[in-house]
């Protein structure tokens, strides 16, 4: 099945989870072979560290107590399992990292929780496919799996087995680090370096418009956030324009000139978000916001319409 498809895919994977989930809370211990269990260090390379709590393996159903309310964003970018751990410096009970290794199902779903929470202005590592760390919390993706560790202060020593603990995770998964194909289709010129994210459901808040892309553009101090949804028909991505065109009337204007590129789309100026060009290529709605003119709008979303006409690989 083709990458484009792969918005409507994450979503019946949340549904078919949430399902799942109605059973409760549930726990099982790490397995070998090429489960998650197997990606964590060996005991004797803790190197006076020892594992404090764990290695437990968590389903979907035990993903709802461990997180409380954070299980429904895990579960709609494809959760399947993690398997969490807890180790602890010597005696010192203040001095732990808690490590957490997710299955997220697909490399789409791993980027996409990544970034959902990828705080602006961190310092990225090479860890995986992309990895960061902020203050005493460390993440990153490789595959499709998310990484994620917090120690319980800021001291060097924890900082310092913070960082090797994530990056050792991500060494021992398997494959090459590569970014999702449909990041692939956004145009390069102007892009904001790591600004890209991928959002499973409810694209810009709004229920009509499925998973998405966003990512920023900038030119000369100016941006402009680009966006794109797939819902596969040009019937089905007319009504969600008409649905954010009279969202956009409620807290805008609609301008009278169309947009030159693509189809049933609409101009609109916001106070809160700036100017913006909404457009159809196809099925897929895709648009841009912010402090770009129409012109350097409408160039945008030529360049995006060529990368989703002839997308990589």
């Amino acid at each position: 099945m083709s990458e484009s498809s792969m918005f409507t895919r994450l979503l019946l994977c949340a549904t078919v989870l949430a399902l799942a989930c109605a059973g409760g809370p549930s726990e099982v211990p790490a397995t070998t072979g090429s489960d998650l269990g197997e990606l964590l260090p060996s005991p004797s390379a803790l190197d006076g560290w020892t594992v404090a709590e764990g290695p437990v393996e968590l389903s979907p159903e035990g993903l709802w107590e461990y997180l409380n309310g954070g299980a429904p964003l895990y579960l709609g970018y494809g959760f399947r399992r993690l398997v969490h751990v807890r180790y602890q410096l010597g005696d010192d009970e203040l001095a732990s990292i808690t490590l957490d290794v997710f299955d997220m199902g697909s490399e789409l779903g791993a980027f996409g929780i990544y970034s959902s929470g990828r705080p602006p202005g961190v310092e990225f590592k090479q860890w995986g496919a992309e990895g960061y760390r902020s203050g005493y919390m460390a993440a990153a993706w490789k595959g499709s799996h998310f990484v994620q560790a917090e120690a319980d202060d800021d001291r060097t020593v924890l900082i310092e087995k913070l960082e090797s603990l994530v990056a050792g995770v991500c060494d021992e998964i398997a494959g090459d680090p590569a970014f999702p194909e449909i990041l692939g289709w956004l145009p390069t010129e102007g892009l904001v370096a790591h600004s890209e994210r991928f959002i499973a459901e409810d694209l810009l808040g709004h229920s009509f418009l499925p998973g998405g892309v966003l990512a920023e553009y900038e030119i000369d101090g100016r941006k402009v956030q680009l966006f794109f949804s797939d819902l596969e028909t040009a019937e089905a991505a007319d009504e969600a324009i008409a649905e954010l065109r009279d969202h956009r009337s409620k807290w805008g204007e609609i301008l009278g000139d169309p947009p030159s590129v693509g189809a049933g789309g609409f101009r609109f100026s916001h106070s809160g978000l700036g100017s913006g060009t909404v457009v159809r290529f196809n099925g897929i709605v895709a648009g841009a916001q912010g402090d770009f003119s129409f012109e350097e709008q409408e160039d945008l979303l030529t360049r995006l319409e060529s990368g989703l006409s002839s997308p990589p690989g």
